[in-house]
């Protein structure tokens, strides 16, 4: 590990062990570390580097922040995820302040006090918050410190296991209700969930959609994720406008046009922008008027974990199109994922597509059928009672579980 001039250096003797070595006033210092780990050799030199000045720059704790913002090397991430670092940085600040006032540098935090820090926050949090917080100090620590850094306290900590709960899709008969309680609260929250269930677009994509990203004439909208638009990959979307939002859209343009207004839902846009908690409680009231939990109870968690909210409707668009047959790298392409790994997260398979993806593998050295005997095993249930039919015959044969069956069902019953 390279040291910078003037910051003394380790030198490795014949034994394995490492001796320090440090000129001060034409003087060279040489004491022997007693260890042959090059990681608590660094910490040594330091040891020996702090009450002579020398050594890496004390930063303290509470400009630490201010000198992450301002770094040209930090990663260019969105402002919410500057925000929420913000918040993982203050929170383990005011701990260390609390906790160990004589570490008032970052060259101070110890692995001793990460570990007490962790230890914490592993008993009031998931895995996900945990390895959030882990991930962000982490970074932090590392470009603050620098390449030359005697030891990183963070070295030793591992992950935990991921126990997110991802949002489900919604089924046909949930969307139903849900529109119909969208159109109950007024026709710009009726637009909104129509764009969200119609494009996949995030929340706030949705809220922002201005008419300049929406081309009537070739019935498409383009653009920019704001989750992608800061990072080197962010790169428009295409998505063609479906049949029902196109309607609604051409309905609106012409008086926006003459209103002037920028937003395709100007009301739900200065929402967005200035009062996002009034937004925030107006989707929890449609949710509860449509009888749709977001929230449940889960063992090992001392808050509810969100389960269905807005961006359901994105994990519906995914499924929906996937399982209609469409191929993951369109449907990837609609919603901007830079990976089909990602688009397959929202993939939530129904039991028709399962059942027909093994069913298009040919039998491989099987005996011909008799054109009769082909025709008949290869009839499937083509009309709704019948697909009921076949699926309570699934569930008796405990070939798909109560959750799958009442899903199914669902999505059964809303084709009719």
């Amino acid at each position: 590990m390279a040291r910078h001039k003037g910051t003394g250096n380790l030198q490795q003797e014949r034994n394995g062990l490492w001796t320090a070595r440090v000129g001060v006033n034409g003087r060279r210092i040489c004491r022997s570390t007693g260890t042959a780990d090059r990681a608590l050799a660094e910490r040594f030199l330091e040891r020996i580097l702090r009450p002579l000045g020398l050594g890496r720059t004390r930063l303290p704790l509470a400009e630490a922040w201010h000198r992450y913002e301002m770094s040209p090397n930090r990663r260019d991430v969105a402002r919410a995820t500057m925000k929420s670092k913000r918040s993982t940085w203050m929170r383990f600040a005011r701990w260390m302040e609390a906790n160990h006032l004589e570490a008032g540098c970052l060259s101070e935090v110890t692995e001793e006090a990460v570990a007490e820090y962790l230890a914490e926050l592993r008993c009031r949090h998931s895995a996900t918050t945990y390895n959030n917080h882990v991930c962000t100090l982490r970074e932090m620590f590392r470009l603050l410190a620098g390449p030359d850094a005697a030891f990183d306290p963070w070295a030793a900590v591992r992950l935990r296991a991921d126990d997110s709960v991802s949002r489900r899709e919604l089924s046909l008969e949930e969307l139903e209700r849900l529109h119909a309680a969208a159109a109950e609260a007024g026709p710009e929250w009726r637009l909104l969930f129509a764009t969200g269930l119609y494009t996949g677009l995030r929340l706030g994509d949705c809220c922002r959609l201005a008419w300049a990203n929406v081309d009537l004439a070739r019935q498409t909208i383009q653009v920019i994720p704001e989750k992608t638009r800061r990072h080197a990959h962010g790169r428009p979307v295409t998505i063609p406008i479906h049949p029902r939002l196109l309607a609604e859209l051409k309905a609106l343009a012409a008086d926006a046009k003459r209103r002037g207004q920028d937003y395709v839902n100007p009301a739900v846009a200065e929402l967005y922008l200035n009062r996002n908690w009034e937004l925030d409680d107006r989707l929890r009231r449609i949710f509860r008027r449509a009888n749709i939990a977001m929230n449940v109870r889960m063992a090992g968690r001392s808050r509810r974990s969100v389960v269905a909210s807005f961006h359901s409707l994105r994990h519906t668009f995914v499924s929906l199109s996937a399982n209609a047959g469409v191929p993951l790298a369109a449907v990837q392409a609609i919603v901007g994922h830079t990976s089909t790994a990602m688009t397959r997260h929202y993939y939530h398979e129904n039991e028709d597509a399962l059942r027909r993806a093994v069913e298009a593998i040919p039998a491989i050295g099987a005996p011909a059928a008799p054109a009769a005997q082909t025709a008949a095993t290869s009839a499937r249930p083509t009309t709704p009672a019948q697909r009921l039919k076949a699926l309570k015959r699934l569930l008796a044969q405990g070939l798909v579980n109560e959750t799958e069956y009442a899903a199914a069902r669902s999505r059964i019953l809303g084709e009719l």
